[in-house]
């Protein structure tokens, strides 16, 4: 059996383990989640993934599980009689999981009873589709389903929040699917289980954590899109009328900008980091800032380019809304919020978006926090969700 700090220790019923995976970091934390109380954080902790010259899927799992045993590591050691959780939530950013919007439209002949067994088969099917559909990305074989959350249900053209027991001849279903490899939360389960013994481990995708949470944060925001830009990737969700309509993701994200200085300054990542860092803080002079400065002005065309593309998977949901939230390193937002600002789609007429960065100040109003832990909002927004599902639970 695998050593676990915690094994001789009993669990304790108001204690989660919370595990944040994204392209460029890992964060974990032990929060206690009681009813009737906001979420109270105890202990947080955050390693990086280790800078991928040139992105291999092997070598980035490796880098992401080792990151993952130092975090796990890192929070058992400042663990000081905070007891064993009982529940481990697991929290995966793009490139771990692809998300997909799935519409279903079932007709009969004969009228038919909607029951949660047949729609449970109805969107089972349509993964199966869907595994077919991705195959040049992910062997069907390999594929495991994370979340599958109904959004919409329609029968005979009218929406119904209460399906279950009525009859209908036509059936319409929005869904929403997240999905990851099999391999990937084989390696996370296993990595847990060395330092934390917890019955299961239930995993989701961070957009939908932050569609629950700007939702509860900002309940007058009914139509947003959400950006989270992570060290690899860049998604884009669309949030109508209230309803999570989809996620595109592209693959430019922190580290594009510093893969085009290392490339254009013929240097090595670490100083290519430390050059956009000086840069960004505007610590550049001469020559130097001239020469980083057309590398990074190139490079945020491109961002802007393949942002714009992605707005346009959306074309059919109809105008895009004002309002833009977005998640970032902190050291990035002021960055990103000036290149989202600088977009001004047809849609809106002439109009810019509204952008506004989910940083610590926003999202720490509503958990609580032991003295000298770190604000990690990645954290928080899970810490949310995760109290939200236990009470329902």
């Amino acid at each position: 059996m695998a050593f676990s700090f915690f094994t001789k220790q009993q669990r304790d019923d108001s204690l989660t383990l919370l595990v944040d995976i994204g392209s460029a970091s890992v964060g974990a934390a032990l929060v206690r989640l009681e009813v009737g109380k906001p979420p109270h954080i105890l202990l947080t902790t955050r390693e990086d993934i280790p800078f991928q010259e040139s992105l291999s899927s092997a070598r980035f799992l490796s880098g992401m599980l080792h990151a993952l045993e130092r975090a796990l590591k890192n929070l058992q050691s400042q663990n000081k009689g905070h007891g064993a959780p009982a529940h481990t939530f697991c929290t995966f950013s793009s490139p771990w999981i692809v998300l997909k919007n799935r519409k279903l439209r079932i007709s009969r002949t004969e009228p038919f009873q909607v029951t949660e067994k047949n729609l449970d088969a109805f969107l089972n099917e349509d993964i199966e589709r869907l595994k077919d559909e991705l195959k040049e990305t992910l062997p069907p074989a390999d594929i495991e389903i994370i979340e599958k959350k109904i959004i919409e249900i329609r029968l005979n053209g009218y929406e119904i929040k209460n399906p279950y027991g009525q009859t209908t001849h036509q059936m319409e279903v929005l869904a929403t699917v997240s999905l990851s490899s099999k391999r990937v939360i084989e390696s996370v389960e296993r990595m847990i289980s060395r330092f934390f013994h917890a019955p299961s481990v239930h995993f989701g995708s961070f957009p939908v954590a932050a569609f629950s949470t700007i939702r509860d944060i900002f309940p007058e925001e009914k139509n947003f899109l959400f950006v989270d830009v992570t060290g690899e990737t860049t998604d884009v969700s669309l949030v109508a009328n209230d309803l999570f309509m989809g996620m595109v993701s592209f693959s430019r994200g922190k580290n594009f900008f510093v893969r085009e200085i290392s490339s254009g300054e013929h240097t090595l990542h670490e100083e290519a980091a430390t050059l956009f860092r000086m840069f960004l803080r505007d610590e550049l002079e001469g020559k130097k800032r001239s020469h980083v400065g057309d590398i990074v002005a190139q490079g945020k065309d491109e961002w802007i380019t393949r942002f714009k593309k992605s707005l346009t998977s959306f074309t059919e949901v109809g105008m895009l809304p004002h309002k833009v939230f977005f998640t970032a390193d902190a050291d990035m937002a002021s960055f990103f919020t000036g290149l989202i600002n600088t977009l001004q789609p047809e849609s809106l007429a002439g109009e810019g978006f509204e952008v506004a960065y989910l940083d610590q100040l926003v999202v720490t109003k509503f958990v609580t926090f032991e003295s000298e832990v770190v604000r990690d909002p990645f954290i928080v927004v899970e810490a949310l969700l995760a109290g939200k599902l236990i009470i329902q639970k």
